[in-house]
């Protein structure tokens, strides 16, 4: 009998599928080793229910490499007030990747318990204010703000991304409490988290949404998109693109330039700004690398 199910887990050549309310721990068909096609967390299939084998790889909306998941909706990229100190050109190539690849991003500042001032929590926000994600304060320690983070994640897979030690296991344990993670400490000397999070791993809250816990997903690869597509995924540059006196534009360089002139009036954050022409920058010696 054939079924069709969501890969929930994988591990040792093996692949826990969710059939309904039943999970069966399956092989795949050797085809796909043969087609060099590797099963992911996420991977709708059609399962031989008899055999427990995965006959079929359902096609993928998206796919991420680093690890392996497939089918996001939803991208919560976590960044913490301190402890580590937040590393916001992650989140913009966080944010931008997953612009790509047609995933819905919101930011959640985390640990504002430890903030000395609410200042330090607005000018995180201040960042992103017009950047087309939903920004969420919380506190893991505390229990502040899970209950609004909770009403607003969407039907379908979110995947949880941000430096180590910013909370990301401790915010899989506040909206999924039957499946506790190990929790890590901050290194004192580097002031950064390590990583607690060893499988990949696809959790079905009550509701039926759900959430992958995975380790590594602190990076992801930006270097297949163009230098001159990056701008069509910065929402706030919009409504300033079509007003360069420069047909293709990359507001990096060129005179008469709107975006930057929105910038420099206080339009555009600054900082969002500078850090998407460092992304430029390394794409430009991405590429220069790959003629040679």
């Amino acid at each position: 009998m054939i079924g069709k199910g969501i890969i929930i887990k994988g591990i040792g050549g093996f692949y826990d599928v969710m059939l309904d309310d039943d999970i069966l721990r399956c092989t795949p068909r050797g085809k796909f080793r043969k087609d060099g096609i590797i099963p992911m967390v996420g991977d709708r299939v059609e399962v031989n229910t008899r055999d427990a084998v995965v006959e079929n790889i359902l096609p993928r909306k998206n796919q991420f490499n680093r690890p392996l998941v497939a089918n996001i909706d939803y991208l919560g990229i976590v960044v913490s007030v301190k402890k580590p100190q937040p590393d916001l050109l992650l989140v913009d190539k966080l944010i931008l990747s997953a612009a790509v690849n047609s995933v819905k991003s919101m930011i959640i500042i985390n640990k504002i318990d430890l903030a000395e001032s609410q200042t330090e929590i607005e000018s995180i926000k201040e960042e992103y204010k017009i950047s087309g994600c939903t920004v969420f304060t919380i506190s893991c320690k505390e229990g502040t703000g899970i209950d609004e983070l909770m009403n607003e994640l969407g039907r379908g897979i979110t995947v949880f991304a941000g430096q180590s030690g910013v909370g990301k296991s401790s915010l899989i344990n506040c909206l999924h409490p039957y499946q506790k993670q190990e929790v890590g400490d901050i290194s004192k000397k580097a002031k950064r988290g390590r990583h607690t999070t060893r499988n990949v791993e696809l959790l079905v809250l009550p509701d039926g949404r759900m959430i992958v816990d995975t380790p590594g997903f602190s990076a992801m690869n930006v270097n297949s998109i163009l230098p001159e597509e990056v701008q069509n995924y910065y929402n706030e540059f919009i409504p300033y693109i079509h007003e360069c006196k420069f047909l293709g534009c990359l507001h990096n360089k060129e005179p008469d330039c709107a975006v930057k002139n929105a910038v420099q009036r206080g339009k555009l954050p600054v900082g969002r700004y500078e850090r998407y022409i460092r992304i430029l920058e390394m794409l430009d010696q991405e590429r220069w690398w790959q003629r040679w």
